[in-house]
């Protein structure tokens, strides 16, 4: 597989997680998610569709044109407009294009260098989704984030949510699931019996459970990952 295949399988991942987070959402009862929720459907993902009721193979089939690559287009009066990383030139077309692109090309390397040198924007615009810029996220910890959360929220009994109950909880999905993962992560397993080691595997899980809910809420945001 070419370097560049690589890479759209690698993205098409992370694409996955996203969907997954909004669909958690979807499926959420907490007054927390709901409360955001309804913003979110209407100002973000009203072109995702029906993902409640979709797996995402099938739906990445008719929705992956929504985290193409931007190109440069010719616009309409009509068009919506998305400033953020975007420049808006009007162009006369009463003009040679050597001069045009001359032109052109000192606006365009003065703008990208103002732009650059501000805050970079993490966040989306409504036709085009991207990861989050310069988050580097690391796919294998959104998916085992995404996996103990799902757990952690699944369970309506809060006293299966807590130490030794929610770790073998956990640890019967990962031996009994080897297409999500092979092994359990080795952040959380008991490297001995003691009180001490019980309590560094709980702090992990705890911790996320929180990376969960924080990459929830930021999804609800529009944006993926997010900061967590």
């Amino acid at each position: 597989m070419g370097s560049i295949n690589k890479t759209i399988v690698l993205r098409k991942e992370f694409y996955r997680l996203w969907f997954e987070f909004y669909k958690m959402s979807l499926n959420s009862t907490d007054p927390v998610i709901l409360k955001k929720l309804n913003h979110s459907l209407t100002t973000y993902y009203y072109k995702w569709g029906d993902v409640k009721n979709t797996h995402f193979d099938d739906w990445w089939k008719k929705h992956d044109y929504l985290f193409e690559e931007e190109s440069i287009r010719v616009m309409n009066k009509d068009d919506l407009i998305e400033f953020d990383n975007h420049i808006i030139l009007q162009v006369p077309v009463n003009q040679s294009v050597s001069d045009l692109m001359k032109n052109i090309r000192t606006v365009l390397t003065r703008e990208h260098k103002l732009k650059n040198n501000r805050k970079k924007n993490k966040s989306i615009t409504t036709t085009q989704f991207s990861l989050t810029e310069g988050s580097e996220p690391k796919l294998s910890v959104l998916k085992d984030v995404l996996n103990v959360y799902r757990l952690y929220t699944d369970l309506k009994n809060s006293n299966d949510k807590k130490g030794k109950k929610f770790r073998e909880i956990i640890y019967y999905f990962y031996r009994t699931n080897f297409k999500v993962r092979t092994s359990i992560p080795s952040t959380l397993i008991l490297g001995s019996d003691t009180r001490k080691e019980s309590q560094r595997v709980n702090r992990n899980i705890r911790r996320w459970i929180q990376w969960g809910k924080k990459i929830q809420l930021n999804v609800l945001n529009g944006e993926f990952p997010g900061k967590y």
